[in-house]
């Protein structure tokens, strides 16, 4: 009988230290949170306020503007066409190059 009390209180303060080392290591996390915040505060106050932007209105096209902006979508696409071709030939040349013989 003299051994189970001293066992019982061996793991009352065993567990008792060990959730002291918990609570400090969860202090010590606040803390470092707390850290962290500051400049997250200061970026929700920055985003709070609305941004101010200048407003340009829309502008009327002519037909004098069509064929400038004919050409231009003609050569966006030209150019996104040839990007997809060299694309394909690379992966192409690339398969090609491909040693399948190395096992």
């Amino acid at each position: 009988m003299s051994w189970s009390w001293f066992l019982g209180a061996a793991a009352i303060l065993g567990s008792l230290y060990w959730l002291g080392l918990v609570g400090y290591r969860l202090l010590l996390s606040l803390r470092s949170l707390r850290d962290a915040s500051v400049p997250l505060q200061s970026n929700l106050e920055k985003l709070s306020d609305p941004i101010e932007r200048e407003f340009t209105a829309a502008k009327n096209h002519t037909t004098d503007d069509l064929s400038e902006v004919l050409a231009k979508r003609k050569q966006l696409k030209r150019a996104k066409r040839d990007s997809v071709e060299d694309r394909r030939r690379r992966l192409i040349e690339r398969l090609n190059q491909m040693n399948l013989d190395k096992r």
